[in-house]
């Protein structure tokens, strides 16, 4: 298991603790260009110290550390749940490259957040048993976090890992990229980690600056319905940044190129949105 650390932050040795219980073969934790880890809060984890060169390339190097052919995910703020690396080894030991569960999302004190939650869960129950599709990842939108991933390190490293180009929804590119090889297969049953809420989770601004980034990098060999929804998170990426003109553009090339994502509730709301001219909404932001 993989556990890349930046500081580290206050949930460490709890996160670490909770990688520790499931009795893997390995926990790497891998600090990303600080000194700061306890090593009495590692136990029998091990330490992989490198440069400052952010979360991509620090899980990365903790793939490529790794001697197991199963690699799980777990973010230093974040809890393994009893029995999930188990579990996921007997999913993909019935195929597939990557496998997710479901997280339970909570507060920084625990406390679980019910909206997000059955969010959450809804989304989970429409991914297909075989699988989540290329396609599938971007309509529902698929509820994959990484804390609660685990891959075949074969795959992952064929695959390129982590894409160093993304401060953020570098996650979703990897799962997009690994979806084109098989479907992502979804592990049954409860939660198999904790996500938890903070002041420290990535910023919006950041989370909209690289889905135009992602949706760029992917269009080029999306077709059919994918395109469309590549071509709507874009334009609603744009509009999360107030670049609204760019924003319009984009939301009627993909109602030219899919006209049936004026199904697609946020679609449509947006649509009707950007039929207002340019100042109003910027006056309205």
């Amino acid at each position: 298991m993989v556990i890349p650390a930046h500081g580290p932050g206050p949930f460490f040795a709890e996160a670490v603790a909770s990688a520790l219980a499931e009795e893997p073969a390995e926990v790497i934790v891998v600090e990303d260009g600080t000194e700061g880890v306890d090593e009495a809060a590692l136990g029998d984890a091990r330490l992989l110290r490198v440069p400052h060169v952010r979360r991509s390339r620090a899980r990365n190097a903790g793939v490529e550390a790794a001697a197991t052919p199963f690699v799980a995910f777990l973010d230093e703020d974040d809890l393994c749940l009893p029995g999930r690396l188990a579990r996921q080894r007997d999913v993909l030991a019935g195929g597939g490259e990557l496998c997710f569960g479901r997280v339970r999302v909570t507060a920084e004190d625990g406390t679980p957040d019910s909206e997000w939650n059955e969010l959450l869960d809804a989304r989970f129950a429409r991914i297909a048993p075989e699988g989540a599709s290329f396609e599938s990842i971007l309509a529902v939108p698929a509820p994959i976090y990484t804390s609660a991933t685990m891959v075949l390190r074969d795959a992952f490293l064929a695959t390129g890992g982590f894409d160093p180009a993304f401060d953020a929804n570098e996650d979703l590119d990897l799962y997009l990229r690994l979806s084109r090889r098989s479907p992502l297969r979804p592990c049954p049953g409860e939660p198999v980690s904790v996500y938890r809420l903070h002041d420290a989770n990535t910023p919006s601004d950041a989370l909209y600056e690289s889905a135009v980034r992602l949706a760029d990098k992917h269009l080029p060999d999306a077709t059919g319905r994918a395109r469309g929804l590549l071509l709507e998170r874009r334009a609603d990426a744009l509009w999360g940044l107030g670049r609204f003109d760019a924003a319009r553009r984009t939301a009627f090339r993909a109602l030219f190129e899919s006209p049936s994502l004026v199904a697609y509730p946020r679609f449509a709301r947006r649509l009707a949105a950007l039929a207002l001219p340019t100042r109003v909404l910027e006056a309205r932001r």
